[in-house]
């Protein structure tokens, strides 16, 4: 990566709004669980941002390491392990240029990496490099079919991005075939997060019972069908090609 690379993050997350914020998505805890026995595994974060879906995963005693070439982001992730109570091996480093042997780590994922590099084959296979054989590797990255990609392009072509100075999106049968080309198969997909803001709301809106009443009003068990309902609409086919982001996680076959 350039030098511009790194200081346009280390920019970000020294200006992050939201100093107590803990990145945490449950899709992709959710997905690992049912595919990997995660005490004692041993799994490698790249990018790990503020360090909340690896510091979950250490809690559930897997051996893991994370890295990240912003600085600030390795200090807010130390942070988040320190409240969690758990132990991390924590390096900054370049994805392009992973500071491990071959074949030794059980998984790896990341979540908000690969669409800001404009060769993600690079990437992939670098981590399949420190992959152990049948390893499994998670990527999480924006859906190309939907609303949040038309205002991301637009403020992109602005210079107006937050996000890095430069971003893309994948198709669920890109990202497939991106890493089945590479040696994976796939064994889980999942869809999630809406945009724009109204999806949102209405996705949240059981939320709005305590926020605006202070007490239940209606019966919970009508409440667990509406979250029921959505959490069965995010593992549907249609979901991977509306909804905001895609995860997709792959086992490693050659």
């Amino acid at each position: 990566m350039t030098d511009s690379k790194f200081e346009d993050w280390d920019k970000y997350w020294n200006n992050f709004e939201r100093p107590n914020y803990i990145n945490y998505i449950s899709q992709i805890i959710d997905s690992i669980q049912q595919h990997i026995i995660i005490e004692e595994a041993k799994i490698l974060e790249v990018g790990c941002g503020t360090g909340g879906n690896i510091s979950a995963l250490a809690q559930m005693r897997a051996n893991v390491t994370a890295i990240d070439y912003s600085l600030p982001a390795i200090e807010r992730t130390t942070k988040t392990a320190a409240r969690s109570q758990v132990s991390l091996s924590l390096a900054m480093a370049d994805a392009n240029h992973l500071p491990f042997s071959s074949n030794t780590f059980d998984l790896i994922f990341h979540q908000g990496l690969l669409e800001h590099f404009r060769e993600p084959r690079r990437i992939i296979r670098e981590q399949k490099r420190v992959l152990k054989r049948g390893g499994y590797i998670l990527v999480d990255v924006p859906q190309r079919y939907n609303i949040y990609t038309l205002l991301k392009r637009r403020l992109i072509s602005r210079g107006e991005w937050p996000y890095g100075v430069w971003e893309t999106e994948f198709s669920f049968f890109e990202l497939k075939n991106l890493l089945r080309e590479e040696g994976f198969e796939t064994v889980d997909a999942y869809a999630r997060d809406y945009s724009t803001r109204p999806p949102q709301m209405l996705r949240k809106l059981y939320m709005a019972e305590q926020r605006l009443f202070h007490r239940k009003i209606l019966p919970q068990l009508i409440w667990d069908a509406y979250i029921g309902g959505w959490v069965r609409f995010e593992r549907s086919t249609i979901a991977l090609f509306t909804l905001k982001n895609i995860g997709i996680l792959a086992q490693r076959t050659s």
